[in-house]
């Protein structure tokens, strides 16, 4: 049975060992006037409730429905425990980075002479730093700030690395990353802020494009680092890299615009696969210089197709690759034909 006001005030007081003559002395009202309270024949003024509930170490919702909200102080007190164990995780963490960073200091200086090493222990603890304590510091656009803090951090790193190893590679190892955080994030940026609202529409075609010319800048610094270090004679970049890339984009851009179309997903379908059955087609008559892509290439001629012979190297690869086609073919036909029959169906249930 729940309690009445005055009981509940009755119990509270009692177990905070107070007299009725405390409690009227602490609000200023008459011993009378708490006795009543307690026999439900009057209620406080409710301008002392917030004295009187802080006197019996309730809050005022609680003195108001005359019960105890267990699910409320136990959400205070996991609020608590969690705060306790955030502050003792960014001290933990504090107190480590202190701990490591000294003695690499003294050491280096001590063995060394000079500070050489000891910059990539920062620069090292500095990226931990952006995943370990920096994410409770940031309070507004955390999803922009954290993971350009950590690319920025890692490029530090990776900057001090290339200058202690007398290097040549950072670009490569940065714009990789960048290429990374864009493919993740940019279309996440694109779908949430308002900046981007006139092409969240395009979500999709701006964020391939965008990697694609990342990539590419990927592509010419990785082409120009091995023609200046010798690892490579040829022009790789414009015979071979640029070509794939290309036409994978084309493809891709290909594949994103059929869900503009107005048709059922089962003739999206269709014609989704049907361009990999073109594919199969038309990639094998491209001509590069390289001997092993062309014989990659050949590889895919399903026209050299030879089921009576299945002998690894010559024709084996050729049969599989047209009985994969040929699946292709079969499946879209299928999808073409089920989304016709649903397109007719409905267009003539509309009528």
């Amino acid at each position: 049975m729940e309690n009445t006001f005055g009981e509940f005030l009755k119990q509270k007081r009692l177990e905070k060992s107070l007299t009725q003559k405390q409690i009227a002395e602490i609000l200023f009202v008459s011993e009378s006037a708490v006795s009543k309270w307690e026999k439900n024949i009057a209620h406080p003024d409710i301008t002392l409730l917030p004295k009187l509930s802080e006197l019996l170490g309730v809050t005022e919702h609680e003195l108001i429905t005359a019960s105890i909200d267990k699910q409320t102080r136990e959400d205070k007190v996991q609020a608590k425990k969690w705060r306790v164990f955030s502050m003792s995780w960014s001290l933990f963490f504090y107190i480590s980075y202190t701990v490591a960073l000294i003695p690499c200091f003294i050491c280096n200086l001590a063995i060394n002479k000079t500070l050489s090493w000891f910059w990539i222990v920062l620069s090292a603890l500095i990226l931990s730093f952006t995943f370990t304590n920096l994410p409770k510091l940031i309070k507004k656009y955390k999803l922009l700030l954290i993971p350009l803090s950590m690319y920025l951090a890692l490029c530090l790193l990776l900057g001090v690395c290339c200058i202690y190893t007398k290097g040549t590679w950072f670009w490569i190892a940065s714009i990789s990353v960048l290429l990374f955080l864009f493919i993740i994030f940019l279309p996440i940026y694109i779908a949430k802020y308002k900046v981007f609202s006139k092409i969240k529409k395009y979500n999709d075609f701006v964020s391939v494009f965008i990697d694609f010319i990342v990539l590419h800048i990927l592509l010419i610094v990785i082409h120009s680092f091995t023609q200046a270090n010798g690892f490579s004679h040829s022009n790789w970049y414009l015979k071979i890299a640029l070509p794939i890339v290309v036409g994978a984009y084309l493809l891709l851009n290909l594949f994103l615009g059929v869900r503009f179309l107005k048709i059922n997903r089962l003739i999206k379908t269709s014609l989704i696969l049907f361009v990999f059955v073109i594919m199969y087609l038309v990639i094998p008559f491209l001509k590069v210089s390289n001997t092993y892509v062309q014989t990659e290439l050949d590889d895919l001629n399903i026209f050299k197709a030879n089921f009576s012979s299945w002998v690894p190297g010559v024709s084996i690869e050729q049969n599989i690759h047209f009985i994969i086609c040929l699946s292709l073919l079969a499946i879209s036909l299928g999808f073409l034909i089920s989304g016709l029959i649903i397109h007719f169906k409905r267009k003539k249930q509309s009528r």
